[in-house]
């Protein structure tokens, strides 16, 4: 199938283009082009911005579902959930569990990345959020399950992974960690620290040794402090990523803009760690094995912790547009092409350049979704825009 989409404006990698078609041609872009073409449809979108699919790499569930129910149609549930927010590709995120639970979890993603996905949004592998983290940022971490890491179970959980694990996060001060991230990284998995009260030293070391990118910035580390910079401080100096939770919950905006300034677009991933409640209504969720109170649209332990988001991803990027004044262009960056060079995947999604995947979200003037398209079909259209 071949056709054009001509929008107001084409978000490309080099700015905002206007008077350009985007040609479509059996599920890439063929060409961007400002003479209008006539061997093809032309779908016209008046009024709406034309921008990569969003790629969400820190995602747990949405919809009632969640990837620790390790089931395909949950795994489903999200993925045809998420093109409405504009999200294209997600990473399946686990929680601190029962071993026996991660596991599972990881062999069903395992296995679901290896059949064909249909229109939904792609699972592009699993992330492992914990047992690998240390008690005074443990969040809504269960202290019951947090543990050292160790090769033995580094094995076990690439044996039940295989190549879908492409992400883990450690806590650098835990006994054994400095050694698991020279494991992981040589085992080509992205490795990030989370969860942490390592020293600045601590996370500079794991960062030598191949952590490049701190989880949900701000949250569930050592903040940053003019005598110990901490986690925070060694996330935000090193050349390493920065994930952002932009719900405005999570992080103040002033520091959301604080940390754009230091970073710049291209040093941060704005992510939603949405767990199962996003998208639906107040009330009580399972996430992991404990029950997460929501209310106002915050997920909460019963501790009192913040338990993941409720936000969506493009929800992330209005808030950097219109509450951190972020520019438009550089906001969308941070939901699409950053995340995808981040796991390398940036030849063939990320972007509106030739060759690459037909997987793009349309948005209106306010930055609501408004249409998604997955490798050249639609997953989601707006009541107002079908």
């Amino acid at each position: 199938m071949r056709y054009a989409l001509l929008a107001d404006q084409v978000f490309t990698p080099e700015g905002i283009e206007t008077d350009t078609a985007v040609v479509i041609s059996d599920g890439k872009i063929e060409s961007l082009t400002t003479t209008l073409p006539t061997d093809c449809d032309v779908i016209r979108l008046p009024g709406q911005s034309l921008m990569p699919g969003f790629i969400d790499i820190h995602i747990h569930g949405r919809h009632g579902a969640d990837v620790m129910d390790a089931t395909d149609e949950a795994l489903q549930t999200i993925s045809k959930a998420l093109p409405q927010t504009g999200v294209v590709g997600w990473v399946g995120t686990t929680v601190t569990a029962p071993w026996d639970d991660i596991l599972q979890a990881l062999k069903h993603v395992n296995s679901y990345v290896q059949q064909p996905q249909g229109c939904g949004a792609e699972l592009l592998g699993s992330f492992l959020e914990g047992p690998y983290f240390t008690e005074p940022h443990r969040g809504s971490h269960p202290p019951a399950y947090l543990k050292a890491p160790t090769l033995d179970e580094l094995h076990q959980l690439r044996e039940a992974g295989g190549s879908s694990l492409i992400r883990a996060a450690v806590a650098p001060e835990a006994e054994g960690a400095m050694e698991a991230i020279s494991w992981l990284k040589a085992h080509h998995i992205k490795t990030s620290v989370a969860h942490t009260d390592a020293t600045f030293e601590q996370v500079t070391e794991a960062h030598q040794r191949g952590a490049d990118c701190g989880v949900h910035l701000f949250n569930g580390m050592r903040g940053l402090h003019h005598r110990e910079p901490g986690c925070c401080g060694a996330v935000l100096y090193h050349d390493m990523l920065a994930e952002l939770i932009a719900d405005g919950v999570h992080v103040n905006p002033v520091m959301m803009q604080l940390a754009y300034r230091m970073k710049g677009y291209q040093g941060i991933a704005l992510i939603t760690d949405c767990m199962r409640a996003g998208g639906l209504d107040d009330g009580e969720y399972q996430l992991g094995a404990q029950t997460i109170t929501v209310a106002n649209g915050e997920a909460r332990s019963p501790c009192g912790s913040l338990a993941g988001s409720t936000c969506s991803l493009d929800q992330a990027v209005r808030n950097m547009v219109f509450e951190t004044q972020v520019p438009a262009w550089e906001a969308v960056q941070m939901a699409s092409l950053v995340p995808a060079r981040y796991l390398g995947i940036e030849k063939r999604l990320g972007s509106i350049s030739p060759e690459k995947e037909a997987s793009l979200t349309i948005m209106n003037s306010a930055l609501e979704v408004q249409g998604t398209l997955i490798r050249g079909e639609w997953a989601y259209r707006s009541p107002e825009f079908a």
